[in-house]
C-alpha cells in the first residue's frame, strides 16, 4: 500500500511539472530572460529555503553536522542541474511544449535512474530487479527515438501548410534537449546521493521525512547558479533589464511566481513519494515522474494547437512514443515491488 501511495504522490508531481512550462506561453511583452529569472528565483531559492528554515529546528547546525565532500557533491550536481534547466527552457522554446519536453524528460529518466541503480545497488545490477531497471531504460529510450521522429515529421508537415510553432532550427532545438536532458538528471543523482546530508538535517532537529527540504535547499541553490547567470547574460545583451518596469509587469512575476511555486511542489512531492517507495525509491519513482510529465505536457501541448497542421502520421509516431515510455516507467515501478 505505502507503495502505491508513493507512486501516486510522483504523479501529482509529475502532473505539476507538465504543467509549469506553460506559463512561457504568455511572456509578452516580456522576453524569456524576464520571466525565467523570477521562475528561478521563486522555485530554487525563495520557496526552498523557507521550507528549510521552516523544517529544520537547528538550521546552522546542520550544515555543521554535513560533511564538506556530501554537501559539495550534492551543490555541484544541483549546478549540472541548472545548466540543464536552462538548456530545457531554449530547447523547449524552440521545438514545441510536447516534443522538447518528451525529449529531455526521456533522457532525463534513463540516466537519473540507471546510474543511482550502478552506484548504490552493485549488487542488484544482474539480478532480477536491476535486469527490470535496465530494461525500462532501454524501452525509454526507445520511446525517445519515436518522439523525436514524430516531432521531425510534424515539423516537415507543418512547414508545409505555414503553421510551425517553434522557434528556429529544429535540429538546433532538438541537440539542446538532448544535452539538457543528460545535465537535468543530476538533480536525482544529487538527491540519491544525499544521505549524509539528510541525516544532518535530521540530526539538527528535523522531522525523516522533511530532511530532504534541506537537501533540495542545497542542490537547488546550485542550480540557481547557472540560471542566474545566464538569464542575467541575456537581460544584458538585450537590454532587457527596463522589461520589468513595463505595463503588466506585476501580473507577468506573479505568472514567474505560480511557476515556481508549481515546479518546486512537483519536486516535493517527488521526494516525498521517492522515499515512501523505499530502497529502490530514486530509480523506479523517477522514471514514473518523467513519463508523467511528458502525458500531461503533451496534452498541454495539443491544447495549445502545436500540433495544428501536422500530419496524421507524426500525431502516431508521438502516440506510440508516449505509449512506450509510459510502458517503461511501469516496468520500472512494477521493479520496485519485486
Amino acid at each position: 500500500m505505502s507503495g502505491s501511495i508513493g507512486v501516486m504522490l510522483i504523479v501529482v508531481g509529475g502532473f505539476m511539472q507538465g504543467t509549469y512550462f506553460l506559463g512561457l506561453k504568455w511572456t509578452k511583452p516580456w522576453r524569456w530572460e524576464n520571466i525565467w529569472l523570477i521562475y528561478a528565483l521563486v522555485a530554487l531559492v525563495i520557496l526552498p529555503f523557507v521550507l528549510a528554515i521552516l523544517t529544520v529546528p537547528q538550521f546552522g547546525t546542520a550544515f555543521s553536522l554535513a560533511p564538506s565532500g556530501a554537501l559539495a557533491k550534492v551543490f555541484l550536481y544541483g549546478v549540472g542541474w541548472g545548466v540543464g534547466s536552462v538548456l530545457s527552457g531554449l530547447g523547449v522554446d524552440r521545438v514545441g511544449l510536447a516534443m522538447g519536453v518528451s525529449v529531455l524528460i526521456g533522457i532525463t529518466a534513463a540516466l537519473g535512474s540507471l546510474i543511482p541503480l550502478v552506484a548504490e545497488t552493485p549488487e542488484l545490477v544482474w539480478k532480477a530487479k536491476g535486469l527490470m531497471v535496465i530494461l525500462s531504460v532501454i524501452v525509454l529510450l526507445a520511446g525517445v527515438a519515436l518522439v523525436a521522429v514524430a516531432g521531425r515529421k510534424r515539423d516537415a508537415s507543418s512547414l508545409a501548410t505555414g503553421e510551425s510553432g517553434q522557434k528556429g532550427s529544429f535540429k538546433a532545438g532538438l541537440l539542446i534537449c538532448i544535452f539538457s536532458g543528460i545535465f537535468s538528471c543530476m538533480l536525482n543523482l544529487a538527491f540519491s546521493f544525499s544521505k549524509p546530508v539528510a541525516q544532518a538535517a535530521a540530526l539538527a532537529g528535523a522531522k525523516p521525512e522533511n530532511a530532504q527540504y534541506f537537501v533540495w535547499m542545497i542542490a537547488l541553490g546550485g542550480g540557481f547558479i547557472a540560471n542566474l547567470l545566464y538569464t542575467c547574460f541575456l537581460l544584458r545583451r538585450n537590454r532587457s533589464w527596463g522589461n520589468f518596469v513595463m505595463p503588466k509587469s506585476g501580473l507577468l512575476a506573479l505568472l514567474g511566481f505560480g511557476m515556481g511555486l508549481l515546479w518546486y511542489a512537483g519536486v516535493i512531492f517527488y521526494g516525498r513519494g521517492a522515499g515512501i517507495m523505499g530502497e529502490l525509491g530514486t530509480v523506479a519513482g523517477w522514471p514514473v515522474f518523467m513519463a508523467t510529465m511528458i502525458v500531461f505536457s503533451t496534452i498541454w501541448g495539443f491544447v495549445m494547437g502545436e500540433w495544428k497542421g501536422s500530419s496524421s502520421e507524426a500525431k502516431w509516431y508521438m502516440l506510440a512514443g508516449l505509449i512506450i515510455l509510459i510502458v517503461a516507467s511501469g516496468i520500472s515501478a512494477v521493479a520496485n515491488q519485486m
